[in-house]
């Protein structure tokens, strides 16, 4: 794969699919050493406490659906359920490893317990992520807009204030509307009410043509990339825009 397709692959996917993919193929590997474990180590505390639970094929087994659903959800605009899995996975291992500690089965087993329960609480932060897009040479110095389920503005970057001519301060907490020409808003607002019903943008990942509106009342053509993506507040929206050809845009 060449560092292009990287690059583009791994924008696609962002900060939460990245995670994801180590994550899976750590179960996966985990599977296979549960899957075909030595004979010497078979009998080792660890295992012994594992398999006081349940047969480590069984285990093997989790791990392994655990590890395909993180590396299919890293495609997807929903993750959670991936998320949720391999939290509550990696959660139950360290507490597993830690009860094994108490009773005596094994005497070390704190040593694992407290790695899978810092790993388990790492992933669970990591859910809490937004796929924020950063102003890097996957954006091109565009404007990065970021706002909530109800469309109001979250965060907004200086290429944005310079687009629209809003301030970052005047911007936050306003409606994703006051970008657009009045013509356009009810059709948006339609569109924000079907995602939140549904749970699905189907513009996510497109190049959208548009018309955007700067606070002095100018319209002027843009093109609109946005991705829907879940956290614990609900869906959120990113969108990167860039103004289109005709467009006049200081460029200071």
């Amino acid at each position: 794969m060449s560092n292009g397709t990287l690059t583009r692959v791994l924008h696609r996917i962002g900060r939460r699919g990245a995670s994801l993919a180590f994550v899976g193929l750590l179960c996966l590997a985990i599977a296979a050493s549960l899957a075909f474990p030595p004979a010497a180590p078979r009998m080792a505390p660890n295992y012994a406490a594992l398999a006081a639970v349940a047969p480590l094929g069984v285990w093997a087994l989790a791990w392994c659906a655990t590890g395909a659903l993180c590396l299919v959800q890293m495609f997807l605009r929903s993750d959670r359920i991936a998320f949720a899995a391999a939290t509550a996975l990696l959660l139950l291992y360290g507490l597993v490893y830690l009860i094994s500690t108490f009773t005596g089965d094994n005497p070390r087993g704190w040593v694992g317990a407290a790695v899978w329960l810092a790993f388990g609480g790492w992933i669970a932060l990591i859910a809490t992520w937004p796929e924020a897009v950063t102003v890097d040479r996957a954006t091109g110095g565009a404007a990065v807009i970021v706002a909530d389920a109800q469309g109001l503005i979250q965060s907004w970057n200086p290429q944005a204030a310079k687009l629209f001519g809003w301030s970052t301060e005047e911007a936050v907490g306003r409606p994703l509307t006051i970008l657009m020409p009045p013509r356009l808003r009810e059709q948006h607002s339609a569109g924000l009410a079907k995602v939140r019903a549904t749970g699905v943008s189907g513009l996510a990942g497109r190049i959208i043509p548009l018309v955007g509106l700067r606070r002095d009342g100018s319209e002027f053509p843009i093109a609109l990339t946005v991705n829907a993506w879940h956290s614990d507040d609900g869906i959120s929206y990113t969108g990167v825009i860039r103004p289109m050809r005709g467009a006049d845009v200081d460029p200071d």
